[in-house]
């Protein structure tokens, strides 16, 4: 019996490990293209690209990013209520460090743009199916656990990035591209190692078993029948639809407003504070460090909050906490040495609340659906929050160029966050939806 539960605990953790590595890696691809972006962009359109070129065309790449990671996480997790959870995972992982490492035999922008659309297909599916396979795995009363840990590995992807660039930078972006299909060869030590969860096989089985014998009794067989996209609007499942992709666009918004304009706010304060121009960027560099040191904090201490107040309770202290203490660090960035000892706590709410999502989503819908919802819930809330950067943009333009406060006006959303979690359902010590 001993053995069995030592056995059981070992491939949770096994679990654990593959789709908190994989969302490393994905977080290490995603940064690795905004270490190199200048000198890529610079390479690919030739000598005579001027700063506002390269920053409009490294954009439009960036964007094609953020849009393959929106329209691939929905169709991986549309797949992966289909064809099973691990599969769909391996196949991302395989497709973001495949095309991240073709990125980096782009001979024109364009082609760069193609790379990294496609990488981010896989960027975007491989969160919500690695969450969906923790979700499925782990036991009921520990997995705020496994959540949280979970997303406490973008972070730590930036950190992996920023060693890849510091051990190979000096021999060319594309040589750092080329190191960022590595984790294809964890695809390989993980299809031996990982099965599918028992949720699921019931369920697919389920599935099957009622497409053979086109016997439909109940009213739940008969949902068995319809596309898993289009469930998610039917009566029965589009209030959770909704709740899920809201909470999604706050915290989206939030973070993409919250954080984006820190490099723009910092190189502000220390051309302010005297630091020299040659130093400034290694400035940004701490500053970003300590923006993803909080987020890592805050990613951990979602778990034991969720625990005592619940998922509601959480959200509520991160959205609140939020509204409360960010638009001040920015409204007073004056100090440039203040603002740095206050930035990780901006990446602590800011990135720290997406631990909830890992969490909170897979309790609102069964099984049968259960991928295409957390996708299209997080990565529908994405093709919303691509127009966050605008919108502060516009913002800048009516504070006449003033970022701070820009940035601290965009927090006023978490109030939206706020009303939703009043509809929201509480799933604190309920089982997952079968």
């Amino acid at each position: 019996m001993e053995r069995v539960l030592e056995n059981k605990n070992s491939y949770l953790y096994l679990v654990l490990i593959a789709a908190w590595l994989g969302w490393v890696f994905d977080g290490m691809d995603a940064m690795l293209y905004n270490i190199v972006m200048y000198p890529a962009i610079h390479d690919l359109l030739g000598a005579g690209a001027t700063k506002a070129q390269i920053g409009y065309y490294g954009g439009l790449v960036m964007s094609c990013t953020l849009l393959g990671a929106a329209l691939g996480g929905i169709l991986f997790g549309i797949l992966a209520d289909y064809i099973g959870r691990v599969k769909v995972l391996l196949l991302t992982i395989l497709t973001y460090s495949l095309m991240t490492g073709l990125s980096g035999f782009a001979h024109s922008w364009q082609e760069l743009a193609v790379y990294r659309g496609l990488t981010g297909f896989g960027i975007g599916g491989e969160w919500a199916v690695g969450a969906v396979l923790l979700a499925e795995t782990w036991p009921d009363l520990r997995r705020t656990f496994a959540g949280s840990f979970m997303q406490m590995g973008w972070p730590v992807g930036f950190f992996l990035a920023a060693a890849i660039n510091f051990l190979v930078g000096t021999h060319g972006w594309r040589v750092v591209f080329f190191v960022g299909a590595f984790p294809a060869l964890l695809t390989v030590i993980l299809r031996a190692q990982l099965k599918e969860p028992e949720k699921w096989i019931k369920d697919h089985a389920r599935r099957c078993e009622l497409k053979l014998t086109n016997n439909y009794e109940t009213e739940e067989d008969k949902e068995y029948c319809h596309f898993t996209f289009r469930l998610l609007f039917s009566k029965k499942y589009i209030k959770n639809t909704l709740i899920g992709f809201l909470l999604s666009a706050v915290a989206l918004f939030g973070v993409w407003g919250a954080t984006y304009w820190i490099p723009a706010i910092v190189e502000t304060l220390a051309k302010s504070a005297g630091v020299p121009e040659g130093a400034i960027h290694g400035r940004i560099f701490l500053a970003i460090t300590l923006l993803n040191i909080g987020a890592i904090i805050g990613a951990l201490s979602f778990w034991p909050i969720a625990n005592k107040f619940g998922r509601k309770g959480a959200f509520l202290l991160y959205f609140l906490t939020g509204i409360i203490l960010i638009p001040p660090i920015y409204i007073n960035a004056r100090d440039f040495n203040l603002f740095l000892m206050l930035v990780p706590i901006i990446g602590f709410i800011g990135n720290g609340v997406f631990s909830g999502f890992p969490i909170y989503l897979p309790e609102l819908f069964p099984t049968k659906i259960r991928a295409t919802a957390q996708t299209t819930c997080y990565n529908g809330a994405r093709l919303v929050t691509i127009l966050s950067p605008l919108f502060t943009g516009l913002l800048i333009g009516f504070y006449h160029g003033n970022f701070s406060y820009a940035a601290a006006t965009i927090m006023s959303v978490y109030i939206i966050g706020i009303i939703t979690l009043l509809f929201a359902p509480e799933t604190k010590g309920k089982s997952l939806p079968e």
